[in-house]
């Protein structure tokens, strides 16, 4: 325990040593983690602010009772629209200020996993992840400026459903989370206009430390490509579908799934297997890093089959989600990506913090130390063990080409 100890502290060190180097190798790569840390900090300040602001308006309006606060999360849990009663807006108007709230906090959620996917990025040297970091960016600032158009909305719901006079204080929330929401989408596009312009830069600085790493093969850099981009879905895959799936099973522990006790009750049995599902979702997601890193087979089908059960857990659940999608292209990419194995990329993993003293070490030894621990990454450092003869690629690669 103590040897454990000691060596996830040298870890650590390295890993914060190898972080700092690569975040200050060049001014843009400098100018980009300070970018990332700014955009990520006022995005959440002011969709804390926005956050309150309705939390306030749906608060008021139930002091003033001119709405119900709806126990369930149903969408309508006492059949009034179904039956299209009287006081049916008013259900409306307390969902629509609900997912209001949601969809803040969601902002909030993707600004810090945006954060990571940058940070991580810079220190990987990754193209694919940075190219997807600037596309996010720009969903960011697309979804900013859908908010002030929904809350216009839902301010003149409240208008019109809820009987006069209105609630000043109703009124005055609404209009400071809307002045908030115009000075988000301004900053955060003006920031995207910034990341595009650096992710630029940056997508030629790694392109050619890249280049260096694994030379002019074509077919190598395919395989490489393809590789990087099933990382990326794991990490998308790791955001969008964990955070999907813990909402789901919130929603279904808040309306009792779990008291439906009973193996041939449908919603009982889909609780429980959504719920394992959710908790082996982040192991599995390593699991498969781990089958690629290592180019095993057997633990690539074994995340195949999962990503079926996935599938059909979503289908149970009916659910309609942009988040579903990740986890189609995580199985195709694992067919994929298991068809490049043997191909002679396995010696291009690469431990991502290795001390530098241990370096000369894994060069004069064989190839079978280089993959002995989970850590073994891709496309991390600039040193390589020689191959092996039966790890090179064929003859009849050609060696003419750019990576991207």
């Amino acid at each position: 325990m103590p040897n454990k100890t000691i060596e996830s502290r040298h870890f650590l060190i390295r890993m914060m040593s190898l972080s700092k180097k690569r975040i200050q190798e060049t001014k843009y790569t400098k100018l980009f983690a300070v970018l990332i840390v700014t955009t990520t900090f006022i995005c959440i300040v002011l969709e804390g602010v926005i956050v309150n602001s309705h939390v306030r308006v749906y608060q008021e309006l139930i002091d003033n009772e001119s709405i119900e606060d709806i126990a369930s999360t149903s969408v309508d849990p006492s059949k009034k629209l179904a039956e299209n009663e009287a006081d049916a807006k008013e259900i409306l108007i307390a969902l629509g200020l609900r997912r209001l709230k949601n969809e803040n906090i969601f902002f909030i959620l993707f600004s810090l996993f945006q954060f990571v996917l940058g940070m991580d990025a810079i220190v990987r040297q990754s193209v694919i992840q940075l190219a997807a970091h600037t596309v996010n960016q720009v969903l960011l600032v697309v979804f900013a400026a859908i908010q002030p158009s929904i809350k216009v909305f839902r301010h003149l719901d409240v208008k019109q459903d809820i009987p006069p006079p209105e609630d000043p204080e109703v009124s005055w929330n609404f209009d400071f989370a809307l002045r908030n929401e115009i000075g988000l989408v301004s900053i955060m596009f003006l920031f995207s206009i910034l990341f595009t312009f650096l992710s630029y830069k940056l997508y030629k600085q790694f392109g050619w430390s890249i280049y260096k790493r694994i030379g002019a093969d074509i077919e190598q850099q395919s395989r490489f490509r393809l590789t990087q981009i099933f990382f990326l879905i794991l990490k998308l895959d790791a955001f969008f579908h964990f955070v999907l799936c813990v909402f789901y099973a919130v929603v279904m522990s808040q309306e009792k799934y779990y008291s439906l006790w009973g193996i041939i009750n449908r919603k009982f049995i889909g609780y429980v297997i959504h719920i394992v599902l959710t908790v082996l979702l982040i192991p599995g997601l390593l699991f498969a890093r781990h089958g690629v890193i290592t180019e095993n087979k057997k633990v690539m089908v074994a995340c195949l089959v999962t990503q079926l059960i996935m599938g059909l857990d979503f289908i149970l659940i009916l659910v309609d989600s942009a988040g579903s999608w990740v986890f189609w292209i995580l199985a195709v990419l694992n067919i994929l990506v298991s068809h490049n194995f043997g191909m002679g990329l396995k010696p291009y993993m690469q431990r991502l913090f290795i001390d530098e003293n241990d370096k000369s070490h894994n060069q004069s030894g064989n190839d079978a130390g280089l993959l002995e621990k989970n850590e073994w990454m891709i496309d991390e450092e600039e040193d390589y063990p020689p191959m092996k003869d039966d790890d090179k690629p064929s003859s009849s690669s050609k060696n003419t080409g750019n990576v991207s």
